[in-house]
């Protein structure tokens, strides 16, 4: 009876392993697809709109390293750590125009260009991790 504890038991752990694998590998897809779709209407809707978007979809730093590190300990691959990146770039735009120099309208349109580069690799990272 022993042995067939044992057996359970691991099989119990191994499944457990399975979800929390999938979950990490799926995640940060999801997410990045959220924000991206978020960042996309934030020209066509109110400010307190977007604030609440803000509120609702933004993810710290400390996640994003986070996710990067469940990624390395369950060996993915770099796709899905491309993943977990792309909710960083908007920020790193946003810290620029903070904190460093402040965009013009024109300058403006590079948020247009960061929203279709985060796109498409997010594309690309989904066909090549669900796909290939």
């Amino acid at each position: 009876m022993d042995s067939q504890d044992r057996r359970t038991d691991l099989k119990r752990l191994v499944d457990t392993l399975r979800r929390v694998t999938t979950a990490v590998q799926v995640l940060p897809f999801v997410y990045s697809a959220l924000s991206i779709i978020t960042l996309s209407v934030y020209n066509f809707i109110p400010e307190e709109a977007q604030s609440q978007l803000d509120t609702l979809f933004y993810i710290s730093p400390i996640c994003i390293v986070a996710f990067l590190i469940l990624s390395k300990l369950l060996r993915l691959c770099k796709w899905n750590k491309t993943a977990c990146i792309l909710p960083a770039i908007p920020q790193i735009v946003g810290f620029i125009d903070c904190y460093i120099i402040t965009l013009t309208v024109p300058e403006a349109y590079i948020i247009n260009a960061v929203i279709i580069v985060m796109t498409v690799l997010l594309l690309v990272a989904a066909y090549k991790v669900f796909f290939r």
